[in-house]
């Protein structure tokens, strides 16, 4: 048999680590745009992020970096949804037996995590800030407050780190521990725990990407969208390098993981 389409059936030829990751992919895109959760999340924080800067947009004297700065910090709620949607994706899974199962069947363990990993990362990204930027950039237009549609696009670009930031976080502590109260409550604690490192240590964590530390009135993605310098760029470096580091960890700890 070659491959091809044969009675409506379509052979796949995937061996080594993508095995099994076509379909898998697809039920897990599905498990977003095929169901209700997609239009729900994104009608959800639309109205949260939104809601929360339409006083301050509509108001008497709008000021761009006072609504920009004030968008940063209501994606922070936004990440830590995000974690709580990804706290079972590993350890459910697990506890439940469908990995397992799935696991015996012609798939590869990266396969697998990737299947986690980049739905859900899509998924949260588009719904829980994608859409609900645009409706604000809608915004912003109509009630007269000048910003670049490059700087915006980019500002959200960073948001969406900060996102990526605690989506990677929460899918490696699905791999190292086997309860999902640790798996929460450690992005959790570590969200609202910076603020108490000091200013010199915060300003270069995920936090000052959203949330305006020390002196500065502004944080990087409210700088970024009304054209302000940075102070400095590590706290995107930082947070990139631990993106990269909580993934590579994540796929080498499944690989090892029994279950």
């Amino acid at each position: 048999m070659t491959s091809g389409t044969v009675e409506g059936l379509v052979r796949l030829d995937e061996s080594g680590w993508r095995r099994g990751l076509s379909t898998l992919m697809r039920a897990g895109f599905a498990s977003w745009w095929r169901t209700r959760t997609w239009w729900i999340q994104a009608l959800l924080w639309t109205a949260v992020i939104n809601g929360a800067l339409a006083a301050m947009i509509w108001g008497d004297a709008p000021e761009g970096p006072s609504v920009f700065s004030l968008f940063g910090v209501m994606t922070m709620f936004a990440a830590i949804a995000v974690a709580i949607v990804m706290q079972d994706a590993i350890v459910g899974e697990k506890r439940s037996g469908t990995a397992a199962w799935v696991l015996s069947k012609p798939t590869s363990r990266p396969a697998f995590m990737l299947s986690k990993l980049v739905p859900n990362a899509v998924g949260t990204t588009a719904t829980m800030l994608a859409i609900p930027a645009v409706v604000m950039y809608l915004q912003v237009s109509l009630a007269g407050i000048e910003v670049s549609p490059l700087r915006f696009a980019l500002g959200t670009a960073v948001a969406a780190l900060n996102l990526m930031f605690y989506l990677t976080l929460t899918l490696m502590l699905g791999t190292l521990v086997a309860s999902a109260g640790a798996v929460i409550a450690a992005p959790l604690a570590f969200a609202f725990g910076q603020q108490l490192l000091g200013s010199s240590i915060s300003a270069v964590l995920p936090w000052a990407l959203v949330v305006p530390v020390g002196e500065s009135d502004v944080s990087v993605v409210g700088a970024l969208i009304d054209g302000t310098p940075l102070d400095s760029v590590a706290p995107i470096v930082v947070t990139a390098a631990a993106c990269i580091v909580f993934t590579v960890v994540a796929f080498w700890r499944w690989n090892r993981t029994e279950l």
